[in-house]
């Protein structure tokens, strides 16, 4: 696979226990394991986390459906789209944040539209 144990622990403790994603999953699509955490798991992630607490789409999306296409069509699919419902979306993406920085965000979003 010539992936470190190091890095696959990496990233299946952030998809397994901080998104609580099965791990069949990541048994379906192994090459998830080969992407960067950093530059792309993290933030595609942080997106879709926003549009599932949005109810903007369905919590089971697959990781081919959002991790495995490429950087064009996931903007198109997932943050030009939503950019009237969700608009730090592309700050987000393109800030690359942490879900931790994502749902202090979101909070503050959430907290400026009932005021």
């Amino acid at each position: 696979m010539g992936l470190s144990d190091k890095n696959i622990m990496k990233k299946m403790n952030f998809l397994v226990d901080k998104l609580g994603r099965p791990s069949t999953d990541i048994a379906r699509n192994p090459v998830v394991l080969h992407l960067s955490l950093e530059k792309r798991i993290i933030p595609r992630c942080s997106v879709i986390q926003i549009l599932i607490a949005k109810d903007l789409v369905k919590d089971d999306l697959s990781f081919s459906s959002f991790l495995l296409v490429n950087e064009k069509s996931f903007l198109k699919k997932y943050v030009s789209k939503f950019q009237d419902f969700a608009p730090p979306l592309l700050s987000l993406y393109q800030n690359k944040m942490d879900l931790l920085d994502v749902e202090i965000q979101f909070e503050k979003v959430g907290e400026t539209k009932q005021l």
